[in-house]
């Protein structure tokens, strides 16, 4: 038998995704976190190719040489350890470790083809001989007495077992199918001393042969005690040589242990359930809840059981993208977080609580445990004096007080994630008239049952609060756009128009209501304010600054929104959107290295609409999704007819807005539209904001490998606004990152972003990412960035973004200089 038939060259990978073995017969193998080599690292600090394995042939055999980086030359950023040992180059031997970062390793061995190594603990690997010992012809192998006297045919039979490891720690038996021991490993006989006396009657051997049903070469684990011990049996039943060969692995540790951790964890769910604090256990890679204690069953109105069946997004009311963006940021630091967030409770009512997140691991699984208290200037009030200070006494709606809070916290939210946010305010005319002629008494109860009606028309995580005497205000924390605040005014109004009809009497009773949308009608909390109370006093207002619209009152710049939005849906069916290109231009030898698809909108009665005016609330409705599959069918075909005419080699790229990446199929359409255009994967590029991977994390990492597979090119867009992570940049395979136009914007004036651009530009070099600066404008910009080694820019210094047809004739000239 030669020596490639012999021995098998094993690695042992250890990474962020857990411990797996792989078996190396290939002449090369490229190692890390790129999703396109062989072998891949899971972590962070992995390169995308960190190190090369190279296969070498002698007369002794075949070993493994490892490189730093690839053949080409290009070395790794964290370079390679062997042994505890930097080194560029390093022909391996049985037993060494690789270090390839902080938690990424490798060990390597060399072992017997026929050691059955699939089911040996990798663990005891490194107590395996290398070669020269395990063909060592001074190998003993113990066998029965019966076979002392043995013939010539026996000795094939001898040689195989001779290739058994004879070191292994854990027992090795064999028994014929009449019950005979044919063969004992060394561990075996130390193990089982009485076990050629007892033979069958043993309780490792009882039962073998009874089960006839598993003698078609089948393989079964069962459990084995014996006295205080207890053993893991991997039973195999070897049909053409009519043997049973069992391997045994003594287990009594592992469940001393785990009944220690079984008694622990009850310890522990004592502990849990008698705390004063709420305490909540979630999965973290899908938010579903492990377990809670009955403080927090207790504060939400659900019981533990209940809550179980829920995931964290089922519990918190505050702004999911803000909340999965905490998570991540928890998950990527390992560091313990102190926020507010309010939870749902089971009645509907809403609780501010202050949450101490942190991550903890639990059998190989990340976890996050989140301990709560209510806030107490928010939320002990409902049960003490403090009520006053944030609730109304007379309806329980939420005070001005507790309004203004909270519309602090929706609007900074809205900023940060640039989505709407709405208010609908309400004013009763002629109460006081109605209080002289119905009495206090009867007053207050029309209030207590306008408040009841009034929150019964909103949503669940909606806030209702009574602003003053007269005036109801409701806050609308996260919108689609203007329609979804607008379908509960129309309801309000209709609810309330037979209300007020039916309660009004002989009294003016009537009733006013306005709605007003950020950042239309205000970028403020006291601005907002102002215009919803204002819209709502008919003697205070100017008519020509107020739409009466479906029995409501809005201003005009909201109106025309929400005329917007119900035109949007007409403009897709009959094609006025249109697609623009701007050019990136590499400044160090003025290439062409992309053209950035642009939507632009051209009503037949309102004219050329502005992205600024429509892309938002398209991004924020379902209008988004057809939009976005045309704009990726017009621009592969585009870039599919430039690539015939041989005009451009360069990618075309495309905004992917959070909802299209957050779809299940998204990948599917990609694939479908490259099939179906016939353009080359390469060719396309998709831009994907920071936003849109905090809303799935596990979805996104999915989506983005499975696009990487595809050899579709990635794209990390607006890097440099909000709360930017280089670690995204580490994590997901992206090709590209372009900076903001908002940082170039401020270059001029911030040396603090200089250093950020530099860093950005630094950092995206060690992982083969080209960084785009986007919205260059002017001369002095672009010199600064040439100063930052940042040398591909797009912006209308180079070129202004160029309709379909301009974009052809910029291509057929060739010419991709600056102007002078």
């Amino acid at each position: 038998m030669s020596e490639t038939q012999e021995f098998r060259h094993i690695l042992v990978i250890e990474d962020r995704k857990g411990r797996r073995i792989l078996s190396l017969e290939e002449n090369n193998y490229t190692l890390g976190r790129d999703s396109n080599n062989p072998i891949v690292i899971y972590d962070y600090q992995v390169s995308r190719t960190h190190a090369t394995l190279v296969k070498k042939e002698d007369t002794q055999g075949s070993t493994y040489r490892i490189v730093d980086g690839d053949l080409q030359g290009k070395r790794s950023t964290n370079g390679i350890l062997v042994n505890g040992h930097a080194t560029l180059s390093h022909e391996l031997k049985h037993g060494d470790t690789i270090r390839f970062a902080n938690e990424a390793k490798a060990n390597y061995y060399i072992i017997a083809t026929e050691s059955g190594i699939d089911l040996f603990n990798p663990d005891d690997l490194g107590n395996l001989n290398a070669r020269s010992t395990l063909t060592s012809p001074t190998t003993q192998t113990m066998i029965s007495k019966q076979e002392e006297q043995e013939n010539p045919q026996d000795q094939e039979e001898l040689i195989r077992l001779a290739s058994f490891p004879e070191l292994s720690p854990h027992p090795i038996i064999e028994v014929d199918w009449d019950g005979n021991i044919t063969y004992l490993n060394p561990a075996a006989s130390i193990k089982f001393e009485n076990l050629y006396e007892e033979k069958l009657n043993h309780p490792i051997l009882s039962d073998l042969l009874v089960e006839s049903n598993n003698r078609q070469g089948n393989l079964f684990l069962r459990e084995v005690k014996i006295g205080t011990e207890v053993f893991e049996q991997y039973v195999h039943y070897l049909s053409e040589k009519k043997l049973i060969r069992s391997y045994i692995f003594d287990f009594t540790k592992r469940k001393q242990a785990e009944a220690q951790l079984k008694e622990s964890e009850a310890r522990y769910r004592a502990i849990l359930r008698q705390t004063s604090e709420g305490i909540i256990l979630a999965y973290a890679h899908n938010k579903k809840i492990i377990e809670v204690n009955g403080a927090y069953a207790k504060m939400i109105g659900y019981s533990p059981e209940e809550i179980r069946e829920m995931t964290l997004y089922n519990l918190i009311a505050s702004d999911l993208q803000l909340f999965n963006q905490d998570l991540a940021r928890i998950a990527e630091r390992k560091q313990d977080t102190l926020a507010q967030y309010i939870h749902r409770c089971k009645d509907g009512t809403l609780l501010n609580l202050e949450s101490n997140i942190s991550l903890i691991s639990y059998q190989n699984k990340d976890i996050f445990s989140i301990v709560v208290k209510n806030v107490p200037e928010v939320n002990q009030g409902i049960h003490n004096s403090n009520y006053h200070n944030f609730y109304d006494s007379l309806t329980n709606l939420a005070n001005k007080r507790l309004l203004e809070k909270q519309l602090d916290i929706a609007l900074s939210s809205a900023k940060s994630y640039q989505h709407f946010l709405g208010l609908i305010t309400l004013e009763i005319k002629g109460l006081d008239s109605f209080k002289r002629v119905r009495g206090e008494e009867e007053t207050n109860k029309f209030l207590q049952n306008f408040a009841q009606t009034f929150e019964s028309c909103l949503r669940s995580f909606d806030l209702a609060a009574r602003w003053d005497e007269n005036k109801f205000i409701a806050l609308f924390s996260r919108i689609r756009g203007p329609r979804d605040p607008a379908k509960i005014a129309k309801r309000i109004s209709m609810v309330f128009e037979q209300y007020i009809q039916q309660q009004k009497g002989n009294t003016d009773l009537d009733l006013n209501i306005s709605m007003v949308v950020y950042p239309l009608d205000g970028e403020t909390a006291e601005h907002l304010l102002q215009s919803a109370l204002i819209s709502t006093d008919q003697g205070n207002y100017d008519e020509s600054n107020v739409v009466s619209w479906s029995g409501f009152r809005i201003s005009p710049k909201t109106a025309s929104l929400l005329r917007l939005e119900n035109l949007i849906g007409s403009a897709i069916q009959e094609k006025q959107f249109y697609l623009c290109y701007q050019p990136q231009l590499n400044l160090a030898d003025h290439s062409l290295m992309g053209m950035e698809t642009l939507l632009r909108w051209n009503h037949p009665e309102l004219g050329k609409i502005t992205p600024k005016h429509f892309l938002r609330l398209a991004e924020e409705t379902d209008f988004m999704l057809p939009l976005g599959v045309w704009i990726l069918q017009t621009a592969a075909a585009q870039m599919k007819q430039w690539s015939n005419q041989g005009l451009s080699t360069s990618p075309v790229t495309v905004n992917i807005s959070s909802r299209q990446f957050n779809q299940d199929s998204f990948v599917d359409l990609v694939a479908t539209i490259l099939r179906e255009t016939g353009l080359p994967p390469q060719l396309l590029e998709l831009e994907i904001m920071e936003n849109a991977l905090l809303q799935n994390p596990t979805l996104a990492a999915s989506s983005l490998k499975q696009l990487s597979d595809l050899k579709v090119r990635l794209c990390l867009d607006n890097f440099g606004v909000g709360g930017s992570s280089l670690g995204h940049l580490q994590q997901f395979p992206f090709d590209t990152v372009k900076i903001s136009p908002s940082v170039i914007a401020k270059l001029e004036s911030n040396h603090g972003l200089k250093a950020f651009v530099r860093a950005i530009v630094s950092f995206s070099q060690g992982y083969n990412q080209r960084v785009v600066a986007v919205g260059v404008e002017k001369n002095t910009q672009l010199e600064l960035l040439k100063g930052l080694d940042c040398t591909q820019i797009q912006g209308n210094f180079f070129s202004s973004p160029l309709t379909s047809q301009e974009a052809t004739t910029f291509l057929e000239k060739g010419d991709f200089h600056l102007p002078r």
